[in-house]
């Protein structure tokens, strides 16, 4: 008899502690996560490349995976690369996300395919530079793949004296 009541007396401490478990759980704050599938178009510079970009805004941090397809190439020694932004064309902000990838290089000197995967907490460059990232009202969202040719993360730098020469990829949301 006794038995029974020790262990009673466990089933249902154990179910107390769970419950409050439970309970202290779902009174946390939720997390704001909006998740973004895009098509990317070629621009100027990329006739006839493709791509897509997966961003999911979580908390302070903008996450994601960008790949392109059919891209021209950036001959070694040429001095350019293929730089992914993030634009909120309402406030002027960018936000650098990474260079495109392939075969452990940023140099697309074959052409191809290029994919990357990023992180990125802060605007680099626009007015409220070092601020968070946060989406724009729906088509102020802007993601751009520009042709580079110089890659520092604080303002983009696209080839080409004629306008669009440095655009490979767009879309916006």
């Amino acid at each position: 008899m006794r038995r029974r009541i020790a262990v009673g007396l466990l089933g249902a401490s154990t179910i107390l502690v769970l419950a409050a478990g439970l309970i202290s759980i779902s009174t946390l704050p939720a997390v704001a996560q909006t998740t973004t599938h895009l098509a990317l178009s070629s621009g100027e510079g990329a006739p006839g490349a493709s791509g897509m970009i997966d961003l999911m805004l979580s908390g302070k941090v903008l996450r994601g995976v960008a790949q392109a397809k059919g891209l021209p190439a950036q001959a070694f020694g040429s001095g350019r690369f293929y730089g992914v932004w993030f634009v909120r064309t309402d406030t002027g902000d960018k936000a650098f996300l990474g260079a495109l990838i392939a075969h452990r290089s940023i140099i697309l000197s074959g052409g191809g395919e290029g994919n990357m995967r990023f992180a990125a907490s802060h605007f680099t460059t626009g007015p409220d530079a070092g601020s968070p990232i946060t989406f724009g009202s729906a088509g102020t969202n802007l993601v751009v793949i520009l042709i580079e040719n110089n890659i520092n993360g604080l303002t983009p730098s696209p080839v080409g004296p004629v306008p669009g020469t440095g655009l490979a990829l767009t879309g916006t949301f």
